[in-house]
């Protein structure tokens, strides 16, 4: 990946077609509620088929009365195995890439994902990292258990840096 000081790859088997995965990560802003992600708001401009330089605006809320913005751009689109995007906020910077292999009765949800902090704050990286990959991880399995149903929880495989 090369992108950020803290680097890691997870993946998740998911019981749906990649192209179903694909569209609901393509349109996030219009799922219902990750149910481990409350106080998410998203909008996603232009609206239409998502490409690259399709933007999301996020607000995230990280404790009560407290917003962080999140801004994504996206860096590459190829419907339905891979979706890249640059993310920043204030506190810091990264890359994603979504990558989905076709398997017998749905498909391999890789997230792939560098991340570096605003330079005050890179002392800080493997804290800001590890609390990134557990978010993600919490994410991967919230996107599972939507698609799947609610009582749906896979396990996670994990790896650090490249893969």
């Amino acid at each position: 990946m090369g992108f950020g000081c803290y680097e890691f790859v997870a993946s998740v088997a998911i019981g749906r077609p990649a192209t179903e995965v694909y569209a609901f990560l393509a349109d996030v802003q219009d799922a219902k509620p990750l149910p481990r992600r409350p106080r998410v708001w998203m909008v996603k401009e232009p609206d239409g088929p998502t490409g690259a330089g399709t933007r999301w605006h996020e607000r995230v809320g990280v404790l009560p009365g407290v917003w962080m913005r999140v801004e994504s751009v996206v860096t590459e689109a190829d419907e339905p195995i891979r979706l890249g995007m640059d993310f920043r906020s204030p506190w810091f910077a990264g890359h994603t890439v979504y990558e989905l292999t076709p398997t017998f009765g749905g498909c391999v949800l890789r997230h792939r994902e560098g991340i570096r902090p605003i330079p005050p704050l890179a002392v800080l990286c493997a804290v800001l990292g590890r609390s990134r990959r557990q978010h993600v991880e919490e994410r991967l399995a919230d996107i599972k258990a939507v698609l799947e149903g609610e009582g749906s929880r896979g396990s996670m495989k994990w790896s650090r840096g490249h893969e």
